[in-house]
């Protein structure tokens, strides 16, 4: 740390004290997001409240102090990354969480962890539905900053489509209030502040809305010899008019990285795996139809679970395999794209290709039911990363999605990885008024600078 750095976190430190943390290289996990790129903070901070947050934004606003707002660090494109000379803002310990039931909704802290929303919904027969794969991990203003997706975001819909309302800090020290908390419906910014990725304002609370929490089928697990016919099968049942509540893709080399991390279930053979679930009022009928597509195309094993506690054990497979697939490898790096679902055959067809043309190892899985696929780079060469040769993948990548009429982000955001990708989805008017915007709510630069926009 500098000199002026030092200065400017005094006041800080006369403010917060021993809260303030300098010793930052002993919590390395503060450093580095998913994306596993490291910069060393020059302090970390944990506030347990609005009004901590408020001081701490309005002191580093005084000092110029760049501010990085934190949630649990699950995200895969540096969003929580330390900035140069910058204060690791932690909301994880704004933990409240308080369900009305008879509105049907909920007020959360941003540190509040997705899982434990869901828990205590479900203890009042209510449901919360955006549930990533890291639920039990991840935290809600993290999901807020992301717009998060996960295994429920077909039938139900993506973190935007339950937020009633926020309250944040402002570069300035204020506080904005949003949706129901100022029940004026007119301008409402709310859908500004979601996915913003931490530039625009510090999320203080999140207001959501909840669900009547619906009957579930079973959970529908379905082998391939072949990918191609795994993502015909989620082609078809779109087109079919039946709506999963979960769809879930995964090719072989995922498969494999799962069996060894934790093995469910005998799946060496399959090429492709999808995992299903039904949910309403008729999920009996969408679950029968969907068995009847998957035979049709050719699934070599159809297995159906009805006892939840055997059903959890087989989503697992898919729950776990970030984290198998890190496992085993030294080098991740992990893409995520969306395309429509009826052309993710096209899609997975093309992942396949790159595998033939790389000396990598790459695999993809993901929210087939929204055509969302995450793909992975993978080597234990290093000369493979410094020559570029997973760049130039990742590149191709985003070219033949944009192709297929997706996008080069799914649900992972952009942060330091994707930044220098926009323009290829973007055009020059459409990027110029997303820096206005953060130039109006942001002008100094200070909250997560370097993030999104060069």
């Amino acid at each position: 740390m500098n000199d002026a750095v030092s200065r400017n976190i005094g006041r800080l430190k006369e403010e917060f004290g021993s809260r303030l943390i300098l010793d930052t290289e002993n919590y390395p996990d503060y450093s580095r997001d998913a994306s596993e790129i490291k910069f060393i903070p020059a302090a970390i901070i944990f506030p347990e409240n609005e009004n901590e947050v408020v001081r701490i934004v309005r002191c580093c606003r005084s000092e110029s102090i760049p501010m990085i707002f934190r949630g649990a660090g699950t995200g895969y494109t540096g969003g929580a990354v330390p900035s140069e000379n910058a204060l690791v803002v932690s909301l994880e310990k704004m933990k409240r969480l308080d369900i009305d039931p008879h509105k049907r909704r909920a007020f959360c802290g941003p540190g509040v962890i997705t899982i434990d929303l869901m828990k205590k919904a479900m203890e009042r027969n209510l449901f919360y539905p955006p549930d990533p794969a890291s639920y039990d991990e991840s935290t809600l203003g993290g999901n807020v900053a992301e717009n998060a997706g996960g295994l429920h975001c077909k039938k139900y819909g993506v973190t935007k489509d339950y937020i009633i309302g926020l309250r944040a800090v402002t570069i300035d020290g204020d506080i904005l209030s949003t949706g129901i908390y100022n029940e004026n419906e007119l301008f409402d910014i709310t859908f500004l502040l979601i996915g913003s990725e931490g530039l625009l304002a510090a999320v203080t609370e999140i207001a959501v809305r909840l669900i009547e929490l619906p009957e579930f089928g079973p959970t529908i697990l379905a082998a391939f010899h072949n990918s191609e016919h795994a993502a015909d099968s989620v082609a078809e049942i779109t087109r079919s008019g039946i709506v999963p509540s979960v769809m879930e893709y995964m090719d072989d080399d995922a498969i494999n990285c799962s069996m060894e991390y934790e093995e469910s279930i005998d799946l060496q053979s399959a090429a492709a795996l999808l995992l299903l679930e039904t949910a309403g009022q008729n999920y009996r009928r969408d679950a029968e139809g969907i068995v009847e597509i998957l035979r049709k195309n050719r699934a070599f094993l159809i297995k159906e679970e009805t006892d939840r506690k055997k059903a959890d054990r087989l989503w697992m497979i898919r729950r776990n395999l970030s984290k198998a697939v890190k496992a085993s490898v030294k080098y991740k790096i992990s893409e995520d794209v969306a395309v429509p679902p009826s052309r993710l055959a096209e899609l997975v067809n093309f992942v396949a290709g790159l595998r033939d043309e790389y000396p990598l190892r790459i695999n993809s899985y993901g929210h087939a039911g929204d055509g969302n696929l995450h793909v992975n780079f993978l080597t234990n060469e290093d000369s493979y990363v410094k020559e570029g040769m997973i760049n130039k993948g990742i590149e191709r990548l985003f070219k033949k999605t944009l192709e297929l009429n997706g996008t080069i982000t799914g649900e992972h955001g952009i942060g330091l990885t994707k930044k220098k990708y926009l323009p290829m989805e973007f055009d020059s008017p459409t990027l110029s008024a997303m820096k206005s915007v953060k130039s109006i709510f942001d002008p100094f630069g200070l909250f997560n600078p370097g993030k999104m926009f060069d």
